[in-house]
Parts: structure tokens; sequence; C-alpha cells
């Protein structure tokens, strides 16, 4: 039976640096992942307020004839917003 402490450093150099320079790669890629998710939500979120905000703007017999009540205007951006996820 092998130790696998014993095992790793009885590895070259060579393929050591490969193992450490690959779970530095894939640490780069969860950290690129995560900001790309954190600016996919910063925009979903500033999209959403932005629609919120011209639908409130809009008259109530505008509304009433698109089907949209003037309380249930973030409900109905929200469904929006998962549709086009």
């Amino acid at each position: 039976m092998t130790d696998l402490t014993t095992a790793g450093s009885a590895l070259p150099r060579s393929l050591r640096q490969l193992d450490r320079d690959a779970s530095q790669a894939i640490g780069e890629r969860n950290f690129i992942r995560t900001i790309a998710r954190v600016m996919s939500w910063t925009w979903v979120q500033w999209r959403r307020r932005e629609i919120i905000r011209v639908l409130n703007r809009v008259d109530d017999h505008l509304l009433r004839d698109v089907g949209i009540e003037r309380g249930s205007i973030e409900d109905f951006v929200d469904t929006l917003i998962e549709r086009w996820r």
C-alpha cells in the first residue's frame, strides 16, 4: 500500500506544476463564471426597474387595453423576465 502524500512528492516537478496550473485555471474559470453571473443578475435587475418605471408612466386606460392592472405591474414584469430566461 502506498502513502498518497509521498506519492505526490514522488512525481516529477513538471507534473506537480501542471497540477497546480490546472487547479489555478479551474479557479480562474470559476471566478469568471461568478463575475458573469453577477453582471447578468445586475443587468436583469436594472432592466426590470426600467420596464416597471416605463409602465408606471403609462396611463390607466392604455394599461387596461393591454390587460395589465396598475397594481400588478411588478408581477407582470417578473413573469415577462422569467419567460426571457
